[in-house]
């Protein structure tokens, strides 16, 4: 893969791998335990696909540094480089997982016009303001049955405007890990099934 860094608001540096497909990017953005390469090859798997995918390090992880805002404000990450594949002339969609999937959506709620479409795998809780805030665009949240972010993803989806589609993957696998386990193959899917679908809407 290719890379480029982008400045977040606050300063911070954002390594991000970066492969160029079709016009829908897909940002991919990685839970707490994880960095950037874990998503590596399911990035491949997308370019693969036909869509441009960019893999960012979240602010304290690789090289990427961390901004005047914190170590936690990593929505300003996801909308730094939201607004780089914009000005490429894509349309983005943002997948996060865990972690991730709370900094997704909390970049979704501050600039709702960057993106096309929401993907989170077991997100993290977010305030009910936030989640009121996410607009018009599909969303599709993704959680294991008895995982441990079940119930906040839940909470999460009931709240959030329509559209928006709930899928329950069996067994308590954990965002990345649901990728890593027997059920990838149904994760997947279920992705592709929603991607196909926002492509075809920005045609």
């Amino acid at each position: 893969m290719d890379e480029f860094t982008v400045v977040a608001a606050d300063g911070a540096r954002i390594e991000t791998y970066f492969a160029t497909g079709g016009k829908v990017g897909v940002i991919l953005c990685h839970g707490k335990a994880f960095d950037r390469d874990s998503f590596v090859e399911y990035g491949e798997t997308l370019q693969q696909a036909g869509y441009t995918v960019a893999i960012p390090n979240f602010r304290g992880y690789g090289a990427s540094s961390v901004g005047s805002e914190g170590p936690d404000a990593i929505e300003l990450d996801v909308i730094a480089v939201a607004s780089e594949l914009r000005s490429r002339g894509h349309h983005v969609v943002a997948l996060g997982a865990s972690r991730g999937g709370g900094g997704v959506l909390r970049a979704a709620a501050l600039r709702p016009e960057l993106f096309a479409a929401l993907i989170t795998w077991s997100t993290v809780a977010v305030p009910d303001a936030t989640a009121v805030r996410l607009g018009t665009m599909p969303k599709l949240f993704i959680v294991s049955e008895s995982e441990m972010m079940h119930d906040q993803t839940l909470a999460v989806f009931r709240i959030a405007p329509e559209p928006k589609t709930l899928k329950e993957i069996p067994g308590g696998r954990h965002a990345q890990k649901i990728w890593q386990g027997p059920d990838r193959s149904l994760l997947e899917a279920e992705v592709s099934a929603f991607l196909a679908t926002v492509s075809a809407q920005q045609e």
